[in-house]
Parts: structure tokens; sequence; C-alpha cells
């Protein structure tokens, strides 16, 4: 009876030595694979950071866009109201300035001859009563 309990603890000895080996290399593979996947971590969250940086360049980038289109919209519209001769007073070169001896008709005509005819386009010429 005594050697079948030595027998009995050995073999459970050699279990439970054997399981601890199977344990720590479980322990092994899960920390290998949690920096593994940390690495991949770090590498998204890179990406994401540049990709952040790029889209606050896009955003500014469009901001500049849209402030530069005002600006030149209204710079625009401050020579066509010195065409047409608007309240506008800068230092553009109408032809229809200094034209106050001429009837209303013909300032008209000059001022359409100025936008339309000039700019070649005779469709607005002739929808405003122009003629080129």
């Amino acid at each position: 009876m005594k050697n079948k309990l030595i027998i009995f603890a050995g073999i459970f000895a050699c279990f439970a030595a054997h399981a601890a080996d199977y344990i720590d290399m479980q322990i092994r593979e899960l920390q290998q694979r949690r920096d593994e996947l940390k690495a991949e971590l770090d590498a998204c969250e890179e990406n994401t950071r540049k990709f952040k940086i790029a889209g606050v360049a896009t955003l500014g980038a469009t901001g500049v866009g849209v402030v530069g289109n005002i600006a030149l919209h209204n710079e625009i519209k401050k020579i066509e109201q010195s065409k047409n001769g608007g309240g506008y007073s800068g230092g553009g070169d109408s032809g229809a300035q200094g034209l106050g001896h001429l009837s209303k008709e013909q300032k008209q005509d000059v001022q359409c001859k100025e936008i339309f005819c000039l700019d070649d386009d005779l469709e607005m010429a002739e929808a405003n009563g122009c003629e080129c």
C-alpha cells in the first residue's frame, strides 16, 4: 500500500509540474499576443493622429478659400456697380462717367456696350436690349 501511495504522489507531482509548465506557456503566449495588439493599437493611433492633422489642414485651407471667394465676390460687385454708375466711387475707369451731356437712352446704350459687347456676351446684350 505504501508503494501505491508513493507512486500516486509521484504521478501527481509530475502532472502538477507539467500543469505549471502548461500554465506558464499559456501566460507567455497571452503576453506575446498582448504586446502584438498593443503595437497594432499604437500604429493605429499614429495614423489617426496624422488623419486629424490632415483634416485640420483641409478645414483651414477651405476657410481660406471661402474668405477668398467672399473677397472676390465683393470686388466683382464693386466693379459691376462702377460700370453701372452705382454708388461706388472707386478708382475704376468707367466710360459712362463724364457723359452727362448724353440722354438717358444714350448713356444706357454706352453702358450696355461696355458691359456686354466688350465681353462678347451677345445673349445678355440682346436680353437687355443692347445692340452690339
